[in-house]
């Protein structure tokens, strides 16, 4: 019976031309598209693997958190003078970013001794002279016991070294998935991720030892940042190789939400330690526990074929197959032969531009990942800077990634990716405007806490839909590459994301979001010229990126493709 439907897929090799597509389309609907192998596989590397990966991605957000500070001025010790007495006393006020006043946090008043301190009254005289804190910081340490910024005083004349240890940290991110990306299309989707998970574990675990030396902390942190985007990309990719159509959007959707499950533990995480040493190494060491599942991540098949190694892919498929109770059919290497034959000449990045259509679809698709990934990230820092419990702060924030994600996933498998993604471009900047009028307000203050939520909603859909659609639009070949050059220039550009909110921080708190209404216009713009994905098979060679998405039109919601419907009507399991 099974050996008899296997030459099904004859036709799909008609007039001696081989469809690449369709043939290896046919193989995986024999060994199976959605059985026992994808759904372990996704729990395993693409749901619970994620939760451990997102927080050492951004625990060094928390383990750098600059609380509220003061100089500190000897001799309260001696007086009966409270702490806000002493603080009047000694502390000129000044005006801040949000436009409310507030002690200084970096000048004090130049009071030579205890003895003029008892003459002075509890209130500020404009008569004495201001200088910078002549005897260290003391630190507001309600929510936290100790932070690389409290440890090594990196505040005031130092506060930028917090800025830029945020920018080698994007700039390792930056560098790393360019490397990465580009391996993973030339060695493989599965020693990648283990050299990235790797670099990722040990690389924050010994920043640790490392602050004591800013060009030593900022050399490992650098390194312990090379594999962070890259680390996510290697089972998403290979998830969605070996998955039907109809589960790309879920399996994104999976990896979304270990995510957010991870940026969600973190803070508590970070609330019951309040020490960031203890903190780093909780959040990044338990990755390397995957090290001991070894055996469960395989190699892409789809990319094993496409590179032409036959053997190879035939061995993976046999066992998918053998998971999923199916059999591979007997001409399954006649048919690997077949795609092995027509195998593409792939130049790395530069065939991502092979083609005008491909051309502009990538251009599009990068510039869309700056705009997400340099304001989520902005977004990200901001929350240091709100009022109240950071922890929940960061939490709230975080949670309502969740919703986010599982709207993005209605929204773009019943209105397209296109279309959602532009859509929600449009609300966040609604909200975004609102929050330009209300933030320096303080007593509107929790109309700005849920604005800036309800924008961080908008942009976990549009952050979800971007990747889901770079996913589906760049052909196997160099996939992992595309992707990753969304991600490389995103994340260079999100470098400027710490500069944004130390200028909201110094100059005007408003500046931040200014800058994300700007862009997210933008983004709004390029989202609606892009090609519609959903319901379109992965195209698998520069050929079939050349014409996705040209018979489309632009004022139009995706429809099911009549020949697929009947194709997934017609295949039935092949059970052992």
């Amino acid at each position: 019976m099974v050996r008899k439907n296997s030459t099904r897929l004859s036709f799909l090799t008609g007039s001696g031309d081989v469809n690449k597509d369709a043939l290896f389309e046919g193989l995986m609907r024999h060994v199976g598209l959605n059985g026992r192998y994808q759904t372990r596989f996704n729990l395993v590397f693409n749901l619970v693997f994620i939760v451990f990966l997102a927080m050492p991605y951004l625990n060094l957000v928390l383990a750098m958190t600059i609380p509220e500070h003061w100089c500190h001025v000897p001799g309260r010790n001696e007086t009966n003078f409270t702490e806000e007495e002493w603080k009047t006393l000694t502390i000129p006020r000044v005006t801040n970013e949000r436009g409310e006043e507030s002690f200084s946090k970096c000048g004090m008043y130049n009071i030579s001794s205890q003895f003029n301190l008892a003459s002075f009254p509890l209130q500020n005289d404009s008569k004495l002279q201001i200088v910078s804190c002549q005897y260290g910081w003391e630190y507001d340490r309600t929510w936290y016991t100790r932070t690389v910024v409290t440890q090594e005083d990196w505040v005031c004349e130092k506060e930028l070294q917090v800025t830029n240890t945020f920018v080698f940290s994007r700039a390792g991110d930056v560098i790393g998935t360019f490397i990465f990306g580009q391996l993973g299309d030339m060695i493989g989707r599965r020693p990648v991720f283990f050299v990235t998970l790797f670099m990722l574990a040990v690389g924050r675990c010994i920043t640790v030892f490392a602050a004591g030396s800013y060009p030593l902390f900022l050399a490992v942190t650098f390194i312990g940042s090379l594999s962070q985007s890259a680390a996510f990309q290697s089972p998403l990719v290979l998830g969605m190789e070996m998955s039907a159509e109809n589960k790309r959007a879920q399996i994104a959707m999976l990896q979304c939400l270990g995510w957010t499950l991870g940026v969600c533990l973190m803070p508590m995480i970070a609330w019951v330690t309040g020490d960031w040493i203890a903190f780093i190494i909780l959040t990044s060491a338990p990755c390397a526990l995957f090290f001991f599942c070894y055996r469960l991540f395989p190699e892409s098949a789809r990319w094993l074929a496409a590179k032409g190694k036959t053997r190879r892919c035939a061995r993976e498929l046999r066992h998918i197959a053998t998971v999923n109770g199916t059999f591979l059919p007997d001409d399954a290497m006649v048919k690997l032969k077949l795609i092995a034959a027509k195998k593409e000449r792939i130049y790395g990045l530069a065939s991502l531009f092979s083609n005008w259509r491909l051309a502009k679809n990538t251009v599009l698709i990068v510039y869309l990942w700056v705009v997400n990934s340099m304001t989520y990230y902005t977004l990200l820092l901001i929350v240091n800077s709100m009022a109240g419990n950071p922890f929940m702060n960061f939490f709230w924030q975080s949670l309502v990634e969740l919703p986010g994600y599982i709207v993005g996933k209605f929204l773009s498998d019943r209105y397209g990716r296109r279309w959602s993604q532009s859509g929600m471009f449009a609300m966040l900047v609604a909200a975004v405007i609102i929050v330009i009028g209300v933030v320096r307000n303080p007593e509107l203050g929790w109309l700005t806490t849920s604005l800036v939520v309800f924008v961080k909603f908008c942009f976990t859909i549009t952050f979800y839909v971007i990747h889901l659609v770079a996913m589906e639009t760049y052909p196997t070949c160099v996939r992992q590459s595309g992707t990753s050059l969304g991600a490389v220039v995103g994340s260079s550009m999100g470098i400027l994301g710490p500069y944004i909110v130390y200028l909201g921080t110094v100059f005007d708190i408003r500046i931040p979001y200014l800058v994300i209404a700007i862009v997210s216009i933008t983004g709004m713009a390029a989202a609606l010229f892009l090609p519609e994905t959903l319901h379109q098979r992965l195209p698998e060679t520069l050929a079939d990126a050349q014409t996705f998405g040209r018979d489309q039109k632009f004022w139009s919601l995706p429809e099911k493709p009549l020949d697929q419907e009947k194709t997934e009507m017609n295949e039935v399991p092949l059970k052992s």
